[in-house]
């Protein structure tokens, strides 16, 4: 099994060593894990974030444990880019010379609200939550129609906070879904919401349902942002995609797709 969503020190909210995460990954039985730390360029998120400048020497960072460790585990190297429209193209300037293994693509900021940090809640709670998810989700089908992307990141997470739209609001994940499935990439079942007052996976279970409805690919992925966290939930994440009738989820290798078969499920034919 695999991890596709751990970050690194170099975000300034993560705490222990590249190593660490690693052996936390071995020692938990995963055959790979993707290092997919924050490249955030808004102005109020680049302080919990790498540089630009950073990134080639995280991504060399990752390829040298990927040879350390190689009798052990598969180490990829990613990136979590935080789409926002002003720096879009800066962003793809900086992936491109690159040769990474997967680019997650996510929504942190709506204009000056963070909606995934404690410290902004008085801000974020003075606009009710349906209007912050319509805007979220704009911005998200922006980031899929416009970024070069593997994988979309905690799809609801606007629910962190235990508040949730209405059902009129929440319909409209569907359209996201659909240009997901257009553009043919990978939706993550992020389970960290587990420990978040959303009380539940990224994202809920019927869009896990309304994935595998429309033949999106998932992955797998923890979030960790300290080594114990790595593979959080995974029990409980891999019941769930296949109750939703998944045999399969999605790895990746220099940004291309494979299928990495589910505990229990016969190797299915890549595509």
């Amino acid at each position: 099994m695999l991890d596709y969503h751990v970050h690194t020190s170099l975000c300034n909210h993560a705490n222990g060593t590249m190593d660490q995460y690693i052996r936390k990954a071995i020692s938990a039985g995963l055959s790979e894990i993707c290092f997919l730390d924050h490249l955030t360029l808004h102005k109020r998120g680049r302080h919990m974030s790498m540089t630009p400048a950073d990134v080639p020497l995280y991504y060399q960072s990752v390829r040298r444990l990927g040879q350390t460790y190689k009798n052990d585990i598969q180490v990829k190297a990613g990136l979590e880019v935080d789409y926002d429209p002003e720096n879009a193209a800066f962003i793809e300037k900086i992936i491109q010379p690159l040769d990474f293994d997967v680019i997650g693509g996510s929504v942190h900021f709506i204009d000056a609200i963070n909606i995934v940090s404690s410290k902004d809640t008085e801000l974020r709670e003075q606009e009710s939550i349906d209007v912050i998810c319509t805007r979220y989700l704009f911005l998200m089908e922006e980031m899929v129609e416009n970024m070069d992307l593997d994988i979309i990141c905690h799809l609801d997470v606007t629910k962190k906070f235990g508040r949730r739209p209405g059902a009129g609001v929440q319909k409209k994940f569907n359209a996201l879904l659909t240009a997901v499935r257009e553009k043919n990439l990978s939706v993550e079942l992020n389970t960290s919401g587990a420990d978040h007052a959303a009380g539940e996976f990224y994202p809920a279970p019927d869009l896990v349902k309304t994935c595998r409805e429309k033949n999106i690919r998932m992955t797998l992925g923890s979030d960790a942002h300290a080594p114990e966290q790595v593979a959080r939930h995974f029990s409980h994440a891999i019941s769930l995609l296949k109750a939703a009738g998944l045999k399969s989820i999605s790895g990746f290798h220099r940004r291309v797709p494979y299928d990495v078969p589910l505990p229990g499920s016969q190797k299915p034919q890549t595509t």
